[in-house]
């Protein structure tokens, strides 16, 4: 019964993103705002991370399992992507380079607060 509240409680988080979306006409797709949105309820403690876990660890345990329709898709693209691979490259490397250096940042900025506040 657990895993089914927390279930529905992702669900109408979801629901939410997809009307606002629909509704605000944002170009955006409602998941995405839906995560965001749990985010931002995650954040300020509206949520406890605990009404959600039970729900939540299933799915990221199996979360590879998700990108399986994705590789498949990209499969019948095959052609393309010979042909028009290279012009790819470049982007691909680049957005690695900066999710890389930001998440480094990041994690440096944190670890040196935390130092801090210890000392």
């Amino acid at each position: 019964m657990t895993i089914a509240a927390q279930t529905f409680l992702l669900w109408v988080i979801y629901s939410l993103g997809t009307w606002i979306v629909k509704y605000f006409h944002i170009p955006l797709p409602g998941s995405v705002l839906g995560i965001l949105i749990l985010f931002v309820l995650l954040s300020l403690g509206v949520i406890k991370e605990r009404w959600l876990s039970a729900a939540v660890n299933p799915l990221l345990k199996h979360l590879s399992f998700f990108f399986i329709p994705i590789a498949v898709e990209l499969m019948q693209w095959g052609d393309l992507f010979i042909k028009k691979g290279h012009l790819l490259f470049l982007p691909l490397v680049l957005s690695t380079l900066v999710a890389l250096l930001a998440t480094g940042g990041v994690v440096e900025l944190f670890s040196k607060s935390n130092k801090e506040e210890k000392e």
